[in-house]
């Protein structure tokens, strides 16, 4: 039977010191000079700094394409931002637009404490195209020790770490943010095993750090980590609700094996200091799954080594092999209720129950094998964003097709929409337009998979059995999985990152005129363009390592992109 989670309201006040907020904007191709309007924006950086004209309450818009830089050796981006607690400032991707923040260093975004606060973070990419060996450490990821900061709606992949928050993140909220590809093979005694975390969280009890309606999936080594790096420090407060997990661990070249249980879970809930169990942490209404196919199948932990005080696990999907650390730890005291709790460990790994009984928790569905009959669904309307919804799909008898019902996520007649299949969100969109019937069939056969960067093994699908889907509204009929090549397509140039030797593709009518700046704004190169070819080839070895802003300027039109040589 079709399952939902009602849709939740949520209505921001701000109480802004001026009588309205202020709209800003950055561009990849920005100038330093740049004053950050719509035509003359400033540079991510530039914004990130916190310039004087920028308030408590106003909004930075991320105008389409791929941001690079790197403030520093550690770091691509730093914030430096400080909002209000009723008027946070906030960076957001134009409508339809898609802004990418693309970096090779160990930070791709950085929030440190007392550095920035009541800052918001949303709809923005994060990944790291340039590390193609997946069998060494690869860096990037957003890295969050400040307070009061906010994740929404972010996509993050292919980066060393997801979203990490640590124990200093007081009050932090990640909401509704797509997370995969996280981490790298590692290498033990031959076999290759996984590290990678899709949220790495830490809370020193001081303050709720909220997670909320995520999808986390094909990690290296674990989806959602909670944990602790010193024996001494408490952990909890959290809030956990609404999450997809899925198949995490998937990504590693792991070898399997009952004697390999390394570094494959969904959920790892574990306190690492005695006397210090996991506190006053809810965990509600998620959803995991694990595929059979999986070398070494993901597994839900709660508790294990120092255990938990005051938790609460209620109302969740939990699939494969479940650990309590019931019998084996030196305190205990949860609430462990109205969860299925469903098998699908194949049986050279054990028990799907580990650590207890159902007499131990006997207020929960157990299900020793997987069923084979009936459908799950559960529809999770986005709380920011009217018309955005994640779908999960539990196909138990395998049916072609899956009849989901979307009248609760805000859509209206004649919308028009896209169903992303999360497991290759570059290629498999298809779009609608809302009929108002409230109904979508959803296929759950003819899925592609998407590698993580720089892979070789094939990618482990879920379907037909299991999907997960995201749903988002379309800005003015455009779709917003658009390829930044796609949405900027007069300029684009290959290779990027390169050596100097690159081939430019404009659709700019001839005759044109080709300007490279540095980041100062100061051209360092041009010609006039007069042979009404698309291709245009280039020999930029003589400028020195960098990054550079690339403009094409015709007599009606214009367009700019950056190149950055290594």
């Amino acid at each position: 039977m079709a399952k939902s989670i009602p849709l939740l309201v949520l209505t921001f006040l701000f109480a802004l010191s001026g009588l309205h907020a202020t709209s800003f904007y950055v561009s990849p191709s920005a100038l330093l000079s740049g004053d950050g309007s719509m035509g003359n924006p400033w540079t991510l950086q530039t914004a990130l700094n916190h310039p004087s004209a920028l308030q408590p309450g106003d909004t930075v818009w991320l105008k389409g394409g791929t941001y690079l830089d790197s403030l520093d050796a550690q770091t691509s981006f730093r914030c430096l931002t400080h909002g209000l607690p009723d008027a946070p400032i906030i960076f957001r991707n134009m409508p339809g637009e898609r802004a990418i923040l693309d970096g090779n260093l160990h930070y791709t975004l950085y929030l440190g404490l007392g550095q920035c606060s009541h800052t918001w973070f949303w709809g923005i990419e994060v990944t790291n195209s340039f590390s193609t060996d997946r069998d060494h450490n690869i860096p990037g990821g957003i890295t969050c020790t400040a307070e009061n900061i906010k994740f929404i709606n972010m996509i993050v992949h292919d980066t060393g770490s997801g979203i990490d928050t640590w124990k200093t993140a007081r009050n932090t909220e990640t909401y509704g943010c797509i997370i995969y590809h996280i981490g790298n093979n590692l290498l033990n005694n031959g076999n290759k095993e996984g590290h990678g975390h899709g949220m790495y969280l830490q809370n020193d009890t001081v303050g709720v750090k909220c997670i909320h309606d995520n999808i986390i999936f094909n990690t290296y080594g674990y989806g959602m980590h909670l944990w602790q790096t010193t024996t001494t420090s408490a952990l909890g407060n959290f809030d956990i609700r609404g999450n997809i997990l899925f198949n995490g661990g998937a990504a590693s070249e792991n070898m399997g094996g009952p004697g390999n249980n390394v570094r494959t879970h969904n959920f790892f809930v574990v306190a690492n200091g005695a006397g210090n169990p996991v506190e006053n942490t809810v965990i509600k209404h998620n959803y995991t799954w694990s595929s059979p196919e999986m070398p070494r199948p993901s597994v839900n932990a709660f508790g294990l080594n120092q255990g938990v005080r005051n938790m609460v696990l209620d109302s969740n999907v939990l699939t494969c092999q479940t650990r309590l650390g019931f019998n084996n730890t030196p305190i205990f005291e949860a609430s462990v209720l109205g969860n299925q709790i469903i098998s699908g460990i194949p049986p050279v790994y054990g028990y799907y129950l580990w650590g207890f009984t159902q007499d131990d928790f006997p207020d929960n569905d157990y299900f020793p094998t997987l069923p084979t009959t009936g459908q799950d669904v559960y529809v999770i309307p986005n709380t920011y964003e009217t018309g955005r919804a994640h779908i999960v799909i539990y196909n138990w008898e395998n049916d072609l097709n899956v009849m989901v019902d979307i009248s609760s996520i805000g859509l209206k007649p004649g919308d028009p929409f896209e169903l992303v299949q999360v497991l290759d969100m570059e290629e498999k969109v298809t779009t609608y337009t809302y009929d108002g019937s409230g109904s979508l069939i959803i296929p759950m056969t003819g899925h592609s998979l998407a590698l993580p960067v720089g892979s070789v093994q094939a990618p482990i699908s879920t379907f037909p059995t299991f999907g997960v889907f995201l749903i988002r509204r379309s800005v003015d009929g455009n779709p917003t999985a658009v390829t930044p090549s796609e949405k900027q397509e007069a300029i684009r140039i290959t290779p990027n990152p390169g050596s100097g030797s690159c081939t430019l593709f404009s659709s700019i009518p001839t005759p044109s005129r080709l300007v490279i700046s540095d980041l100062t704004g100061r051209p360092v190169y041009q010609e006039t363009m007069t042979i009404p070819d698309v291709h245009h080839s280039l020999d930029l070895t003589f400028l020195p390592k960098g990054l550079y802003i690339i403009q094409v300027i015709g007599n009606h039109a214009s367009a700019s992109g950056t190149l950055l040589l290594h």
